[in-house]
């Protein structure tokens, strides 16, 4: 994902000063996740600038575009994820890592952010996603 940051600006300006006191407060309050900083005019005590700071996100990969639309999966949920089993069959829980065909060493982690693999086969239809309720009724 590619991260930018540019600044913008919004001009505050009123006849009346409480006019313009509750615009600049409205300004600075829509901003307030945005680092506002306010300037006042050196001309027109009436007018302000208010500088703030625009976020943009730019997905580089295929799992950066699902994330975008809040779709994120881990490596545990993909099913190219194999766990390392117990002698007795069971998956065993204490480890932290699983086999997968596609990772660089053959292990990955099981909370490691899916690669493009499993998006690539979600979009194609190859994988299907399944709800399923944690409390289901028996």
């Amino acid at each position: 994902m590619k991260f930018e940051r540019y600044q913008q600006f919004v001009t505050v300006k009123a006849e009346a000063s409480e006019i313009f006191t509750e615009d600049l407060n409205r300004a600075i309050y829509d901003l307030r996740g945005k680092n506002p900083v306010v300037q006042f005019s050196e001309t027109d005590p009436l007018c302000a600038y208010v500088s703030f700071t625009e976020r943009y996100q730019s997905p580089e990969s295929l799992s950066d575009e699902y994330e975008l639309q809040g779709v994120k999966f881990t490596c545990e949920m993909c099913p190219m994820f194999s766990p390392i089993m117990k002698r007795n069959g069971t998956p065993d829980e204490r480890l932290k890592y699983g086999d997968c065909p596609e990772s660089e060493f053959g292990r990955t982690y099981k909370d490691t952010k899916a690669c493009d693999k499993l998006y690539q086969q979600l979009r194609d239809g190859r994988v299907k996603l399944v709800s399923t309720d944690e409390e289901e009724e028996e």
